[in-house]
């Protein structure tokens, strides 16, 4: 049943971009469009997708300028919301990599749940299949593993499994974000009053470089310490926003542990601890606005 409108956006990842589309069409008949934001790629990303708008099963947009993957994110859900066929939308990254059955199980799920849930994520694994992007379980995580479901709270981009009813409900993800954490921001307002899960036989491949969940401040390398500070900044809005003060004292409590961690790093040990404290102090006056839509009859 052609009932999902899958959402990818991308940038400079052409080969992975490619094996991400080919295992979607691999799983066609699930699909009934594939949207994909170009953030401004410069490695013939741009061919190829206007190779593939030939075909009317992708709607393509195409961006001057980079914008973040926050803003990708936010620019093309809102367009699948808007104009999709579909009943459910389906975010990822352009280095997700979903086995063939990713979609059927994610369905199986919906129905399984009566579609009362706030969002669904699949099993991510890395290329050696150790569970990477691992989501935060919900403190009742069990309560429907019989199901094969675990309860979560969050989770990243990688796989993001939502219905469009929801996405018109609770607005679009925050664009403001940039990077790191718009995804934690997204999901734990949708599963905010509405019990979220994670699909276990929905198995989605992350194909990083390395497996993200052994980075840290202190290893990460120089070009992406950048991110830290957006990270440690959203981190605290979440926290503020949607948790209590205790958890906004433990979230500073984990950016001194971090920042006094950059002392470990082989190099750039400042500029690590700077992105760490700024990044947490710009987060109490940070306070980005909900973009919303509404669903074209």
């Amino acid at each position: 049943m052609k009932n999902i409108d899958v959402v990818v956006v991308t940038y400079n990842r052409l080969g992975l971009l490619k094996e991400c589309v080919d295992a979607l069409l691999s799983q066609k008949d699930n699909l009934s469009n594939i949207f994909i934001f170009n953030n401004h790629s410069t490695d013939g990303t741009d061919k190829y997708l206007n190779e593939l708008s030939n075909d009317s099963l992708f709607i393509i947009r195409n961006s001057k300028e980079n914008l973040g993957g926050a803003k990708g994110f936010e620019t093309i859900t809102k367009l699948a919301a808007e104009i999709g066929k579909g009943d459910y939308i389906w975010l990822m990254d352009d280095d997700t990599i979903p086995t063939h059955n990713a979609s059927v199980f994610l369905q199986k799920a919906a129905g399984l749940l009566d579609n009362n849930f706030g969002f669904l994520c699949s099993n991510v694994r890395w290329t050696s299949g150790e569970a990477t992007n691992i989501p935060k379980a919900a403190r009742d995580w069990p309560d429907k593993l019989n199901l094969k479901l675990v309860k979560v709270e969050n989770a990243t981009f990688v796989s993001i499994f939502i219905r469009r009813a929801m996405v018109v409900k609770v607005g679009l993800p925050l664009g403001e974000m940039v990077i790191w954490g718009d995804d934690t921001e997204y999901t734990t307002r949708l599963s905010h009053n509405v019990r979220s899960y994670m699909v276990i036989n929905s198995i989605v491949i992350h194909k990083t470089p390395h497996n993200l969940s052994n980075d840290t401040i202190a290893n990460i390398s120089k070009d992406r310490i950048w991110r830290y500070r957006c990270m440690s900044r959203n981190l605290i809005y979440i926290d503020k926003k949607y948790y209590s003060t205790g958890k906004v004292i433990k979230q500073i409590l984990v950016a001194i542990r971090d920042a006094f961690s950059c002392l470990t790093a082989k190099s750039n040990k400042f500029q690590r601890m700077n992105a760490i404290i700024t990044g947490t102090l710009s987060g109490f006056v940070f306070n980005p606005k909900i973009s919303y839509v509404k669903r074209n009859k």
